[in-house]
């Protein structure tokens, strides 16, 4: 009989590590110590991070933290949906949408929401046949999905009695996260807060971790050792020799530079959902909080430089770049070829790296973790354990990374370099099998459809993105198929029942707008802020 594991070390701090830390401490029903090595260098981790809806009851409903209780403690705010704009047409970066050729604007929502279907078919494919017969002049988003309109108002997702009216996401303060985990994971669970910096690392005559020693002298010995220590994979990468996934040749985007900025919501509100503008060399990002937000410029170092790159997003915001603070980071999308090797497990950016055009940190965190109970070994360390873990971890990863590739593969941008390369790049098998699924009309991935789990609940590996999240993007970009859902010229009686679907949803719409109160000040009740309380910014209007 195999001894059990009594003993995790993590190595950083962070999101990642005290995610970490508070969900072993709890899962596992303090039969394990837990230990952080906190570095200096993750322990603040400024910046705002933004959450898909699985992160209440994939992290959160385990740890028994109430949504209003963390919301509070992070600074929350809702994320209901992220908005594309000017991914269609060409120019420089402007937060406005410009006008498409054939009428309307270039923006549009990827919502959480959830799909209406008729007969087990998803409304999108009557929203196509509508469109391929002349019958559907308003676009996707806004005729499929309740949320639209009530971004368009700034509403709140929730009633003041904190009943839920849609499906939705958050943004976060990421120091202020990281400082409430790391209170919850030591003061009520139990765990072990270490500060330091690793200085080397002890392995037994088999290759697995035994001791991390810090530059103080400490020695910090476990059963397993969990990587934490974001991007420099301190462990994993650098010390069990993972080799490394890299995506640059797919995904081209490289470098970020990042303002935050002061913002007016009591003159122009709060925006309850996150924004992706399209630039020339890549995209910039707009997530806001209470009074600020914050702005990131991912783009391909291969077409423009840091300092260009700084202007061009100052210029986005109307603000002077010689008076901005501006972080500038360097990253490489991929992942380890494996998540888990002997006794090292990496959580979070030490096991790969996504853009974030869509929230998938947290996501991909939470997910790792609930894997790794699911798979939690004996000190033996069976491999069918560990290949278990690497192959549900690795097929989340590579799904996300289909759906993040997707928004530049399938836009018709061909007006700057950044813009023409991606008519290069190869698409993995996995993604072009759904865009060629897509083009024929053909159903592909999981549904979203009302009444069926999607991102309220805890997906499947491979299923965070449904079908419905691609045909938000695709239809979004100009991209439909080239013929509607085949099957439906012999379901006549099935397209005719869907067209009180859509007349439902347009109630739904109005009566939502009328009703749910506006998200600042929903927003102000939850966390109990006054007037005084946010100094106002001089940024112009609807900025």
């Amino acid at each position: 009989m195999h001894a059990r594991i009594s003993s995790v070390v993590v190595l950083g701090g962070g999101p990642a590590g005290w995610m970490t830390a508070a969900y072993l401490r709890k899962a596992l029903q303090g039969t394990v110590s837990v230990t952080v090595l906190e570095e200096p260098e993750t322990a603040g981790d400024a910046g705002i991070e933004a959450a898909l809806p699985t992160l209440q009851r994939s992290f959160f409903h385990t740890l028994g933290i109430a949504e209003d209780e963390w919301m509070r403690e992070s600074e929350a705010t809702f994320g209901t949906a992220v908005r594309f704009v000017n991914w269609r047409t060409p120019g420089p970066g402007d937060p406005a949408p410009r006008a498409l050729p054939e009428g309307g604007t270039d923006a549009f929502y990827h919502s959480y929401g959830l799909l209406p279907e008729h007969d087990e078919i998803p409304l999108s494919h009557y929203w196509y046949h509508r469109r391929h017969h002349g019958g559907a002049t308003e676009p996707f988003d806004y005729a499929c999905f309740r949320e639209p309109p009530l971004l368009d108002a700034r509403r709140s997702p929730r009633w003041m009695d904190g009943r839920p009216a849609t499906r939705y996401g958050w943004h976060l303060d990421r120091a202020s996260f990281t400082d409430f985990l790391r209170r919850h994971a030591t003061l009520r669970l139990g765990a072990q807060r270490v500060p330091g910096t690793l200085a080397r690392v002890e392995l037994d005559a088999n290759g697995f971790l035994e001791t991390l020693y810090t530059t103080a002298g400490e020695a910090l010995s476990g059963d397993l050792f969990v990587d934490c220590s974001g991007p420099r994979s301190r462990l994993l990468r650098q010390v069990m020799a993972e080799p490394y996934l890299d995506l640059g040749d797919q995904l081209l985007c490289d470098r970020a530079v990042t303002v935050r900025l002061p913002h007016d919501d009591y003159a122009h509100g709060i925006e309850p959902y996150s924004t992706a503008v399209a630039m020339p060399a890549g995209w910039a990002g707009k997530v806001p909080l209470l009074g600020r937000f914050e702005s990131s410029y991912v783009y391909a170092s291969a077409f423009v430089d840091a300092g260009s790159a700084t202007e061009q997003l100052c210029r986005l915001w109307g603000v002077d770049p010689a008076q901005a603070e501006v972080g500038e980071t360097a990253f490489r999308a991929g992942r380890t070829r494996r998540a888990w090797v002997r006794n090292c497990v990496g959580i979070g950016a030490s096991a790969g790296l996504l853009e974030p055009l869509e929230p998938t940190a947290l996501h991909f965190i939470a997910g790792a973790l609930r894997q790794l109970v699911r798979h939690f070994p004996a000190d033996a360390f069976h491999p069918a354990v560990l290949d278990g873990f690497n192959r549900e971890v690795a097929t989340e990863f590579d799904e996300s990374r289909d759906f993040v590739q997707a928004h530049f593969a399938c836009s018709r941008r061909t007006d700057t370099p950044f813009w023409r390369a991606h008519r290069d790049v190869v698409l993995p098998d996995s993604l072009r099998a759904k865009t060629v699924a897509y083009r024929a009309g053909l159903p592909f991935g999981a549904p979203q459809a009302e009444g069926r789990p999607h991102h309220g609940g805890a997906p499947e590996p491979g299923r965070l993105w449904s079908a419905a999240s691609y045909c938000a993007v695709l239809a979004g970009l100009g991209l439909e198929p080239d013929a509607p859902l085949p099957v439906l010229a012999h379901r006549p009686e099935s397209v005719r029942g869907a067209e009180p679907l859509f007349e439902r949803i347009k109630r739904q719409q109005q009566n939502l707008v009328e009703t749910l109160p506006d998200a600042h000040d929903y927003l102000r009740h939850l966390h109990g802020r006054s007037v005084a309380d946010h100094p106002q910014s001089a940024l112009r209007p609807g900025a």
